[in-house]
């Protein structure tokens, strides 16, 4: 995922935003601390990586990072 300019965030972060906002409206840019994030590739709060996932975790140079 990238939106306009703004750093790449690795594609399995997910968020509870997607299942109350939708896709289109979710800004994974800013960590909210309402906001619940896990990995799509482990469903669970930590990466392949055993590193918490969050926007600011789940970018480039991460192991596990995958671009969007």
């Amino acid at each position: 995922m990238e939106h306009a300019g703004s750093q790449p965030i690795c594609k399995r972060l997910r968020t509870t935003a997607y299942y109350v906002t939708g896709l289109d409206d979710v800004d994974l840019v800013d960590f909210s601390s309402a906001a619940a994030y896990w990995c799509a590739g482990t469903v669970t709060i930590l990466g392949p990586d055993d590193i918490f996932c969050a926007p600011q975790a789940c970018q480039p140079g991460r192991s596990c990072f995958e671009p969007g």
